[in-house]
């Protein structure tokens, strides 16, 4: 049996192949989760004419973080032109040299940071039959005028995110065909907007799983959450920062310099933050679950006793 062109890790492949409108992965670092939203925002160019809307926190995070992010388009790229050969398809990107090549990862990082980065799939031979994928910045001024599927990526690395997701949910809203993916690790402040849209209920319990847990948000989104257990039995290790040997996420994690930053970045902990005794989510639930059933009293008032 013939191997695929683009080999996916068993948690990826099982979030890739879920057919929903609007889904999340909530992965530890390094899992894989920007590979898997190029991967599936290239399927969606293949399986019809439409536009790909892709905005990652990337390019509002500086020059390092884009070039990574442009290493995984250019891998995926690459992937998707050999797939594309194979069915007959063309693939043409202004990241491509006089002789069809994808130029430098430098080079592809500085047309994501100019936002012009736009990469056609051609489905006929046909110059105005294709697909696009178009690169812009995670703001709320880019997605005025656009319509197709939208891909978010690191999400809780985005100020704005609240603003930015308002702004790029209408989007999809033309087609029932159009979809949303957007991916991230449980952001540093229980503030931001991605936690309250994407934490799991309060006393979610999840097995080890080498294709990942999927659970509903109180919010009522679908999240595919792979931390760092998943991953090892998946065949995904962690590393010693001294020695490079791998290791078990128990071990890596009682080596860690900053537990609480493991804790949410492999172990997917979505922590409370700041000196409040309660976080800004758990008072906000309180509240809307007691709304209807709670009695409230006036307290201002000076108290007498008689």
């Amino acid at each position: 049996m013939s191997q695929p062109i683009i080999r996916l890790r068993p948690y990826q492949d099982t979030a890739f192949r879920k057919e929903i409108g609007m889904m999340a992965y909530v992965m530890r670092r390094q899992a894989g989760k920007s590979f898997l939203l190029g991967c599936q925002g290239l399927d969606w160019m293949m399986e019809s004419v439409c536009n790909v809307i892709f905005a990652s926190a990337s390019v509002n995070l500086g020059k390092e973080n884009i070039k990574k992010e442009a290493e995984v388009w250019a891998i995926v790229t690459n992937a998707l032109r050999d797939a594309a050969k194979a069915q007959n398809y063309k693939l043409t990107t202004n990241a491509d040299d006089d002789k069809g090549q994808l130029i430098d990862a430098d080079a592809i990082a500085d047309l994501f940071e100019h936002q012009s980065l736009v990469t056609k799939l051609h489905h006929s031979n046909s110059d105005s039959n294709y697909s696009r994928s178009i690169v812009v910045a995670p703001n709320p001024d880019t997605a005025v005028g656009w319509t197709g599927n939208v891909i978010l990526d690191e999400v809780g690395r985005i100020p704005n995110f609240k603003e930015v997701f308002e702004a790029m949910e209408p989007i999809v809203s033309s087609s029932q065909n159009y979809r949303i993916r957007m991916a991230t690790t449980p952001p540093p402040d229980d503030d931001h907007y991605s936690y309250e849209l994407l934490a799991p209920p309060a006393g979610s319990k999840f097995k080890v799983n080498k294709n990942g847990n999927f659970y509903e948000t109180d919010a009522g989104l679908l999240v595919h959450r792979v931390d760092a257990w998943d991953g090892y039995e998946a065949g995904v290790p962690l590393y010693d920062l001294k020695n490079r040997q791998p290791l078990c996420p128990e071990d890596h994690r009682a080596l860690a310099i900053d537990r609480t930053a493991w804790d949410r970045n492999y172990g997917l902990k979505f922590l409370a933050g700041g000196s409040a005794a309660l976080s800004r989510m758990a008072l906000i639930n309180a509240q809307d679950r007691g709304a209807k059933t709670s009695l409230g009293i006036n307290i201002t008032d000076t108290l007498v006793v008689a």
